[in-house]
């Protein structure tokens, strides 16, 4: 029996494209940060693709499928990620297509893991995130509807930042802002583009910055905004949805008073 603390979200931000042909599984393994090799049919795992630098370009979902991996990234994206996966495509027996999917997600608002429901996958970042899932036309959940709006701020909430907006792409670094708590990067898996920076700081163990979710006193403040400990700079707004936030803090300001524009804020 369904608690009617689940919603239903349609991600209207959010589109799939079709990797197929007999190469695709070699052709994304040497790119991508997620071990594409070894998922079963029916998988959901979380991915990016760096710079050579390390940095992040792009966040997604690899959906495995029998004959496809079905990527599903942030619409706004979708074109760029594209243009870059053909121009890494050389002579690979691979085909790169849009598709007419929609992505829908099933969420608690308590933050809770979502029951299972066919035709949807565990999101892999957070268990709150719930359920997310692609269909040709809306599934028939009887489930109340919630906005996408609703859904962010709840990730927000968990600390889970995503897309373009909150981690520009080539500007940050992918162990700053939590992929690998996210399940988003294998270590394990060998070569892939921005491989060595990232291994490389992964084995230090120690970052100089991290994502944290917040609680902002009032709902003021915008991203870029600078969070100050005492007169320095201890970390900068990434996200907000009301009185929810994301800031990026300087590890050796996390245990000083933080305020945001004058207000006094709380690590979540």
């Amino acid at each position: 029996m369904w608690s009617m603390s689940i919603y239903h979200s349609h991600l209207e931000d959010r589109t799939i494209i079709r990797i197929g042909g007999d190469d695709r599984i070699d052709f994304m393994q040497n790119l991508v940060t997620q071990d594409v090799s070894r998922p079963q049919s029916g998988a959901c795992v979380m991915a990016a693709l760096l710079t050579p630098q390390g940095k992040l370009l792009y966040d997604f979902f690899i959906y495995v499928e029998d004959d496809a991996l079905l990527i599903d990234c942030e619409a706004a994206q979708a074109s760029a990620l594209t243009k870059k996966l053909t121009l890494y495509k050389l002579r690979a027996d691979v085909t790169i297509e849009a598709s007419n999917l929609e992505i829908h997600a099933l969420w608690q608002e308590d933050g809770l893991p979502c029951p299972p429901m066919s035709g949807f996958y565990e999101d892999p970042r957070r268990d709150g995130l719930g359920l997310r899932g692609f269909f040709v036309a809306l599934p028939d959940t009887t489930l109340p509807t919630a906005p996408l709006a609703d859904w962010h701020k709840n990730r927000i909430k968990l600390g889970v930042p995503q897309g373009a907006e909150d981690m520009p792409p080539g500007s940050v670094f992918p162990l700053e802002y939590g992929l690998a708590d996210m399940q988003a990067i294998d270590f394990q898996k060998g070569c892939f583009v921005g491989q060595e920076v990232t291994s490389r700081t992964h084995r230090k163990g120690k970052l100089r910055k991290s994502l944290q979710p917040i609680m902002l006193e009032t709902a003021a403040g915008d991203r870029g905004d600078k969070l100050l400990a005492g007169e320095r700079v201890g970390g900068e707004l990434v996200a907000r949805a009301e009185r929810f936030g994301l800031a990026l803090i300087r590890e050796d300001a996390r245990d000083e008073k933080l305020t945001l524009n004058g207000a006094d804020i709380a690590l979540g």
